[in-house]
């Protein structure tokens, strides 16, 4: 076996499929994705008294993990996923914002959601993998150039969102583009 191919079987065996998917889409994007928690029953349970019943009070039930958030990812500029306006006026505040502040770990808007699409919920994985981009930058691009920045969501499913973001994002220069999510 040849050192470039001896390379490229290790490196599968260290990522997971949805990993080698991105890396295979995006080359020369350096893609790392971490979470707390493996999304469950009993977190998809959680999801549904927070998220879409809108039982704001569960913000603080993951306090002390965000709030390591800081040490995990110093010199990082915190940016969560928005919301667009319908789905914000809809639900009543942002779940990844509202798990932030009340957790007092600090963070930037710097993206917006221009398009409002339906639900992820309502969509196979092939429908989610082609929704076209909804964000745009909210900030100045100065902003966030040379920055570290980590973009938090609530749940990874496809990537798709997160790469959206991250996508959005990369095109202004920051050093390096993190994700994070609650549950994958």
């Amino acid at each position: 076996m040849l050192e470039s191919e001896k390379q490229s079987a290790q490196s599968q065996k260290m990522f997971c499929t949805d990993c080698l998917y991105w890396q295979n889409r995006y080359p020369t994007y350096d893609f790392c994705h971490r979470s707390f928690f493996q999304y469950d029953e009993a977190m998809q349970a959680w999801f549904q008294q927070y998220k879409f019943i809108g039982d704001v009070r569960l913000a603080k039930t993951f306090e002390k993990q965000w709030q390591s958030l800081p040490k995990r990812f110093p010199d990082y500029l915190f940016c969560p996923i928005p919301l667009s306006n319908e789905r914000l006026a809809q639900r009543g505040f942002n779940q990844v914002s509202q798990m932030l502040t009340d957790a007092r770990v600090t963070f930037q808007s710097l993206l917006v959601r221009v398009k409002h699409q339906s639900a992820q919920t309502q969509h196979s994985r092939e429908e989610r993998l082609a929704m076209p981009q909804p964000f745009t930058l909210g900030v100045e691009p100065e902003q966030i150039k040379r920055c570290k920045i980590l973009l938090i969501d609530d749940v990874y499913t496809t990537g798709q969102t997160l790469f959206h973001a991250a996508a959005c994002l990369a095109e202004h220069q920051p050093t390096k583009i993190r994700t994070f999510s609650l549950a994958r």
